[in-house]
C-alpha cells in the first residue's frame, strides 16, 4: 500500500484509522517532534498504565519514504539496545497502518517539562529525578550510546509510582524519569548530524567536534538549572515563554540559532539575573556541567554521586531510598538479549525491521 496516502489524510481520519487499527483506545492528544508525531491514547481507567502512545515518522521534503522509514528503524534499533532499565523508555510493540511504520510505547501521563512548570515540586523530588535520569543514561552508555544529542524536558517522561501502586511513604522521591526519544542518538557518528534542541546544545555540537556522554552532561546542566530555578534557562530567560514558540508579545529571537550559538560561544555563563534563584551547592554543580571544555564536565557516575550527596545534606531518608532504588534497578536491568528476555517482542521487531529497515 502507498504509505503517502496516510499522510495525505486530514488529522481526524488519521486518528480514526489509528484507533481502529491499533486497538489502543481513543486518541486524546497529539504531539509533534523533530522526527515524528506522537499520538496519545486513553485505554481506560482500569488499565495500568491508562495511556499509551504511538510514534509515527514524519515525512521530510527531499527524502524518500523508504529512507525516512529506514532512519526510524535505526532509531528504534538503537533504543532496543538499551532495553531494559527502569529509567529508560522502550517500545512494547511494532505495527503498521496503511503501510506506515508505528512504534507503540507506554505513556505515563507526564514529562519533565510539566514538573518544571509545577510550583508544587520539592527540591528533593527534583534532585531525585535528576539522579534517576543519570542512572538511566549510564545504563544506555554501557550498552553503546555515544550521545543522546537531544536531551530536553519534553523527551524525559515521568512515571508517578505513588499513583500507579498507591505507595504510602514520606519521601518525595517516587517520580521516576524515563529517557525517551532516541531519534538523534549517535547521529553524529552514524549520519554526521550534530544538531539537537538549540537551548541544550553543547559547544561541540555547534562546532561539529566529536560528541560523547559529556555532550549530554551539558544538556543535563541546562535541565537541572531549569528544574531548580522554576523554568529559567541559564542564559537568563524563562525558556517556555520564548522557545520553541514565544508567548504573545515576546521577542522571536530565541527561536533562531544565533542567540544560542552566541551564548555557548561566550562560555555558557549563567546570567547574574537568574543565578540567585538556585542554591549555591547546586549552582556549583551546574557550572561544572556547563563547562565549555567537555573534559572539565563531570562523568555521569560522578554526577550521580554529587546528586546523592545533595540529597544526603537535605534529608537522610531520601538519600537512603534513592541510593537503594538506583542500585536495585541497576541490578534488575536486562543482561540478556531481547530474543531471550522477550521472545514475542523480538519476533515482532524482526518482522518490522525486515519490512521497513
Amino acid at each position: 500500500m502507498d504509505s503517502s496516502r496516510f499522510y495525505d489524510l486530514d488529522d481526524n481520519l488519521k486518528e480514526l484509522l489509528l484507533k481502529s487499527n491499533l486497538n489502543e483506545g481513543n486518541v486524546v492528544s497529539k504531539n509533534s517532534g523533530m522526527c515524528g508525531d506522537i499520538y496519545i491514547f486513553d485505554r481506560g481507567p482500569n488499565t495500568i498504565p491508562q495511556y499509551s502512545c504511538a510514534k509515527i515518522p514524519k515525512l521530510i521534503d527531499g527524502i524518500s519514504d523508504k529512507e525516512i522509514y529506514a532512519r526510524f528503524v535505526n532509531e528504534l534499533e538503537n533504543q532496543l539496545k538499551y532495553y531494559h532499565h527502569q529509567y529508560v523508555h522502550w517500545a512494547y510493540d511494532f505495527k503498521e497502518v496503511m503501510g506506515v511504520p508505528v512504534a507503540l510505547f507506554r505513556y505515563w501521563g507526564s514529562d519533565l517539562r510539566k514538573i518544571i512548570k509545577s510550583s508544587s515540586s520539592s527540591d528533593i523530588n527534583k534532585i531525585s529525578i535528576m539522579a534517576y535520569l543519570c542512572a538511566g543514561l549510564r545504563h544506555c552508555y554501557s550498552k553503546g550510546l555515544v550521545s543522546h544529542q537531544d536531551l530536553k524536558p519534553e523527551n524525559i517522561f515521568i512515571r508517578n509510582m505513588r499513583n500507579d501502586f498507591r505507595v504510602r511513604v514520606e519521601q518525595d522521591v517516587y517520580n521516576f524519569p524515563l529517557v525517551g526519544d532516541f531519534g538523534l542518538a549517535n547521529a553524529s557518528v552514524d549520519s554526521d548530524f550534530f544538531d539537537g534542541a538549540r537551548p541544550y546544545m553543547a559547544p561541540e555540537q555547534w562546532e561539529r567536534r566529536p560528541l560523547s556522554s559529556k555532550t549530554d552532561v551539558f544538556a543535563l546542566g541546562v535541565i537541572l538549572f531549569e528544574m531548580m530555578s522554576g523554568g529559567f534557562h541559564p542564559a537568563g530567560i524563562k525558556l517556555s515563554d520564548f522557545w520553541p514558540k514565544p508567548i504573545e508579545g515576546n521577542t522571536k529571537k530565541w527561536t533562531k540559532a544565533e542567540p544560542w550559538r552566541k551564548w555557548v560561544s561566550n562560555g555558557g555563563a549563567i546570567s547574574a539575573d537568574v543565578e540567585v534563584l538556585v542554591d549555591g551547592e547546586i549552582l556549583e554543580l551546574v557550572n561544572k556541567m556547563l563547562s565549555s571544555n567537555p573534559d572539565d564536565r563531570p562523568e555521569i557516575s560522578l554526577m550521580i554521586d554529587d546528586l546523592l550527596q545533595l540529597l544526603r545534606s537535605r534529608d537522610m531518608s531520601s538519600f537512603v531510598q534513592v541510593s537503594h532504588l538506583i542500585s536495585h534497578y541497576d541490578s534488575q536491568a536486562s543482561q540478556v538479549s531481547l530474543e531471550e528476555s522477550w521472545p514475542y517482542l523480538s519476533q515482532r521487531w524482526k518482522m518490522f525491521k525486515a519490512k521497513f529497515g
